[in-house]
């Protein structure tokens, strides 16, 4: 099972973004270390922020929080 950090880090690198394109499409903006902090597990965004995160990476917000399908 992965964690949150090894979700976002997946999600994103399957999206082929950087770190700094998804911290830019946060609403407000995340600097590229806050993005990289919550890829090594040292602190987590806010479930808004993951809701965010899950919209910039196409995908669902419960499974980037939890790793639950939607629907299950």
């Amino acid at each position: 099972m992965l964690d949150l950090a090894d979700r976002l880090s997946a999600a994103r690198k399957a999206r082929q973004m950087s770190q700094a394109a998804v911290g830019a499409a946060l609403d407000p903006p995340q600097a590229r270390r806050n993005v990289c902090k919550w890829e090594k597990g040292r602190c987590e965004p806010s479930l808004d922020t993951i809701h965010q995160l899950a919209t910039v990476l196409n995908v669902e917000p419960c499974w980037l929080a939890w790793e639950v399908e939607h629907g299950k």
